[in-house]
């Protein structure tokens, strides 16, 4: 019951899931689940039809400690409270904030819109070059407005308007000089960012985090290109957005492979603290730590695995060669298995921002290490 109303809360959207059941926004008590933040008193109120037939209304109960923080912790949820997120630190602060978007839906396509995760990564881009942090907004519409037009959804217009208005009153933008900015709605932001012409960027805190701490940097970009644009050309966007990497070289071995040190490669390798996700060794080379961003379902024929995120791994050399060449397979609980012996290697290390796609799990298991291993 709880579950299919979160369920119900991702399809919607906070907003309008909101509005639906007739709940305010939640101040201080959030369900927790996957990384995610809910309205703990609404995802409380919609359940409960599981139970009476249909969900309860604001008025009829109240939430808080003693009443939907307990039932829902009885029920195995975990609930923040006020003292949690005061608590918080910065980066759990920008990291929960980062994983809770509030994206408006496409209409044609029923997706969330990929106006403030292009935003933030145009921002990430900038960081990464200390770039200024508050921009004069004909550069920030133009350069927003054309990663929009290139990387977004069909019906995505390049308004950078909203993004960024969306994005100041979650805490995460600052529009210089203009404490109260309008809403990001109507007609009204068009406007008013026409006439006012404001210097904007990310807040001084989440601009100083993003600038100083590359893993950080990382795990955001990984999160924003997982949840929103697992469709698109990943290493073609990082490139545009400035977090690009080296070219692409080739090494002859027993199993011809591409040794990549792409803009994905990088970023999968920091989320892991360059560790490999199979045995967890850190090489240290005298230039600093190695390891190797490996594709799960290879790319090119006959194997035609995308370039993205969703589809890559950190692994030391030795690890890579073994997984290229089928030698160990990963099974759906996502335990490693040598392939001569059936043994087990051990488990696939993991992190939140970085999700893999089972599908390649699966192609990489069933047609290259040559049948099921679970």
């Amino acid at each position: 019951m709880v579950l299919a109303a979160i369920e119900e809360f991702d399809r919607l959207g906070r907003e309008e899931f909101l509005a639906k059941y007739g709940y305010r926004e939640a101040r201080g008590y959030f369900l927790t689940h996957q990384g995610r933040r809910y309205d703990s008193k609404a995802i409380a109120g919609v359940a409960h039809r599981g139970v009476a037939g249909r969900p309860l209304r604001a008025s009829e109960f109240s939430g808080g400690a003693a009443t939907v923080a307990r039932t829902l912790a009885d029920l195995g949820f975990t609930v923040t409270t006020p003292e949690d997120l005061a608590a918080e630190s910065p980066i759990e602060a920008l990291l929960g904030k980062v994983m809770n978007l509030e994206t408006a839906k496409s209409p044609q396509t029923k997706r969330p819109k990929r106006h403030q995760p292009l935003t933030l990564l145009w921002a990430l881009g900038r960081a990464a070059r200390a770039e200024p942090r508050l921009v004069p907004w004909e550069t920030t519409r133009a350069e927003i407005g054309s990663l929009i037009s290139t990387f977004g959804l069909v019906d995505d217009a390049p308004n950078p308007e909203y993004p960024v208005l969306k994005l100041a009153h979650f805490g995460l933008w600052e529009i210089a000089e203009h404490p109260a900015p309008p809403a990001a709605s109507g007609g009204e932001p068009l406007r008013w960012m026409r006439r006012h012409q404001p210097l904007s960027g990310p807040c001084d805190w989440v601009y100083d985090l993003v600038t100083k701490d590359d893993a950080v940097r990382s795990r955001v970009a990984a999160f924003l290109l997982s949840e929103y644009l697992h469709d698109v050309d990943q290493n073609a966007l990082l490139a545009r957005v400035g977090l690009q990497a080296a070219p692409v070289g080739r090494r002859s071995t027993t199993v011809e492979r591409i040794v990549r040190d792409s803009a994905l490669s990088r970023l999968v390798k920091t989320l892991h603290d360059h560790m490999c996700q199979i045995c967890g060794i850190r090489l240290m080379l005298p230039t600093g730590p190695y390891a190797e961003g490996c594709h799960i379902r290879p790319l090119g024929e006959p194997h035609n695995g995308p370039d993205e995120l969703a589809n890559m791994l950190c692994l030391c050399p030795n690890h890579h060669t073994l997984f290229d060449a089928g030698a160990l397979a990963v099974q759906g609980d996502l335990i490693v298995v040598d392939r001569s012996t059936g043994a087990p290697v051990g488990a696939l290390s993991v992190v939140a921002e970085h999700s893999i796609d089972p599908r390649h799990v699966t192609y990489h298991r069933e047609a290259v290490a040559g049948g099921e291993a679970d």
